[in-house]
């Protein structure tokens, strides 16, 4: 009599599954390192991260070519909570100067309290939220009690090629630009920052 509890058969492409479980258990822990740069002609800003499934260290940075549109460095340390790893805890260093700004500049930020945008220099504690429609909410206090928040979409698709990024935060600021990928690697890009102004360049991926 044929048995009616017969599983079904082994994959021939997994003679181990135990050692294949263990190998994928492994790759799913290590550490990867990315990085994107934007050479544009405002400046020049990018990211990298060094992370596993759990733990991120990332940097961010604009570097502009003149004193009035500044330079700022932020660093962030953290670990992703949760199944989908919507929420990401994290701890940083935040610094940025700009030279030449003067009464146009708003005072206060959204908070009601004083702008310190143009010069910072400061530790944070905060997290980073994914909401629907993949907007990250990042909000943080910082070591002279500055509140902040931000709200950014990126890589919004407009076509196969075409993305868009959007940034606003409570200092005020804000950034808009569009991307058209070339290959895995670049993509000419295009944008215009509250601080920095109109930039077209190329920016690389790895």
């Amino acid at each position: 009599m044929c048995s009616l509890t017969k599983g079904p058969a082994p994959n021939p492409q997994l003679p181990d599954v135990k050692k294949a479980a263990r190998l994928f258990s492994r790759d799913d822990k290590e550490w990867h390192f990315m990085v994107q740069n934007d050479f544009a002609t405002n400046g020049n800003d990018g990211e990298a991260m060094y992370m596993n499934k759990r733990w991120n260290l990332q940097s961010e940075w604009r570097l502009g070519y003149m004193e009035e549109h500044g330079q700022e460095v932020e660093t962030h340390f953290g670990r992703y909570f949760g199944k989908m790893q919507w929420l990401f805890v994290n701890v940083g260093l935040d610094w940025r100067t700009r030279e030449g700004h003067g009464g146009n500049d708003p005072e206060d930020n959204l908070f009601g309290q004083t702008n310190t945008k143009n010069s910072r220099s400061v530790g944070h504690i905060g997290f980073q939220y994914t909401l629907p429609m993949l907007l990250v909410l990042d909000v943080r206090i910082d070591t002279d009690g500055q509140l902040r928040s931000q709200l950014m979409r990126e890589d919004i698709p407009l076509t196969p090629r075409m993305r868009m990024d959007l940034m606003y935060n409570t200092d005020l600021e804000y950034m808009a630009g569009l991307r058209y990928v070339l290959d895995k690697t670049w993509a000419i890009r295009a944008h215009y920052d509250s601080d920095m102004g109109l930039g077209v360049g190329m920016t690389m991926s790895y």
